[in-house]
């Protein structure tokens, strides 16, 4: 029996892996395995889910816009016309158990909620006609909303590309309904009525005038009406178009660059069956809420729930291997050193990655092939890594094995 100590950059045998470019979501149609930094490339097949119906909203709730999830509780509000209200419903019934005035605040066209540790954020910025000039964020701190002494400052903006202010109702690309707070910044989604794209543009979260700076766009095939991120830094828009509401899942970008990773529309169902979804927020990094207004005169306001965890937990949710195949991981759970002994001979290139419970890529190496009996040794504190779930990829061109170890 051979045995290979394994150590990153000092090991001849295993030359390092550069940096590679390419799809590295297994889940992907193309996948590369032998790519180690996620270029945004990753194609999917259709997908479509059924969020789990809760309840019917009281029917003083039939425009809910916008939601968001703080001191254990759901938050929501009507669209704009409506009295300067935020609701706390229950998650169970949809029943109304609070109502709480915001005072010095006049909804325009108030459509969505994002929050930090201190501040809620209300955006007043529904534009149908595209001509606002008027465009507004109110900033309440939590500590005095809970406390019922809240004082709303106001973040005044405008979009740093808009030059034409000329009505044109439902027919502009300058509405908005969907926005969060991400890295010290507010991050706001367009509604395009003529081209269903929606921009991404980045705001600072400090009262004043403020310009809102264009950052990228998407086709995401359908009108924006709500967004909101996990603390781990997964995305989602919520949006309909002619015949389906949908979610788009974006994760694994850089910084705040959320159109730069992977990109995944979920088809949710015709408007007529599901509603007029309006707005989302995440419970935790996986589950959370949905609302949907009333749509036409047939479908009332509704309360769905969602979970995300099967498209974005990275490998462990399509890859986990109960049998060994061609390799054995020992020990699991393990202290420090993990070997692992190749079954039988492998004359294909094969690239190993260990990979964290937030779906980061700690570890990665490539080596040309592998004999029957060899074994592979880790050194996991030469590599600083604490305890915690992780998984252990080994994958060649004729396929993948995944192996779950908990490090203790």
């Amino acid at each position: 029996m051979r045995t290979v100590i394994f150590i990153l950059l000092l090991s001849s045998s295993f030359p390092s892996l550069k940096a590679q470019p390419g799809c590295t979501d297994p889940q992907a149609t193309n996948f590369d395995p032998l790519a180690v930094e996620n270029d945004g490339s990753c194609s999917y097949p259709a997908t479509s889910y059924n969020p789990v119906f809760i309840a019917e909203l009281p029917a003083d709730l039939s425009e809910c816009s916008g939601l968001a999830w703080f001191a254990d509780r759901l938050w929501t509000h009507q669209d704009g016309g409506n009295e300067d209200l935020l609701y706390v419903i229950d998650t169970l019934t949809g029943a109304k158990l609070q109502t709480v005035t915001l005072p010095n605040t006049d909804n325009i066209d108030w459509e969505d909620l994002a929050e930090n540790d201190e501040y809620l954020f209300v955006g007043d910025f529904g534009n149908n006609n595209g001509n606002r000039t008027d465009l507004r964020i109110f900033r309440i701190k939590k500590s005095g909303l809970l406390a019922g002494t809240s004082t709303p400052e106001i973040i005044a903006f405008s979009y740093s590309d808009q030059t034409d202010f000329s009505s044109a109702p439902n027919a502009n690309n300058y509405d908005c309904e969907a926005f969060f707070f991400w890295n010290d910044s507010l991050h706001l989604f367009s509604k395009n009525w003529l081209n269903f794209n929606t921009r991404h543009y980045v705001l600072p979260a400090e009262p004043g005038n403020q310009i809102a700076q264009l950052r990228d766009s998407l086709n995401v095939q359908g009108l924006v009406t709500g967004a909101d991120i996990t603390d781990d830094g997964k995305a989602v828009l919520l949006g309909y178009s002619f015949g389906n509401t949908f979610l788009w899942l974006l994760w694994d970008f850089e910084g705040g660059d959320v159109f730069s990773g992977n990109k995944r529309r979920i088809t949710m169902g015709n408007p007529l069956f599901v509603s007029q979804v309006e707005g989302i927020v995440y419970r935790n990094n996986h589950y959370g809420y949905i609302c949907a207004e009333r749509f036409a005169s047939q479908v009332p306001q509704r309360l769905y729930n969602f979970d995300i965890e099967q498209w974005t937990s990275g490998v462990s949710a399509v890859l986990e291997i109960e049998k060994e195949t061609f390799i054995k991981v020992f020990p699991n759970p393990v202290d420090r050193y993990i070997e692992i002994e190749f079954l039988l001979n492998i004359d294909l290139p094969i690239v190993l990655k260990l990979v964290d419970s937030n779906g980061k890529i700690v570890i990665c190496k490539q080596f040309s092939h592998a004999s029957k009996g060899e074994i592979i040794r880790i050194d996991l504190e030469k590599e600083y890594l604490g305890p915690g779930l992780f998984q252990l990829v080994l994958t060649t061109s004729s396929g993948i094995v995944s192996k779950k170890l908990i490090k203790r």
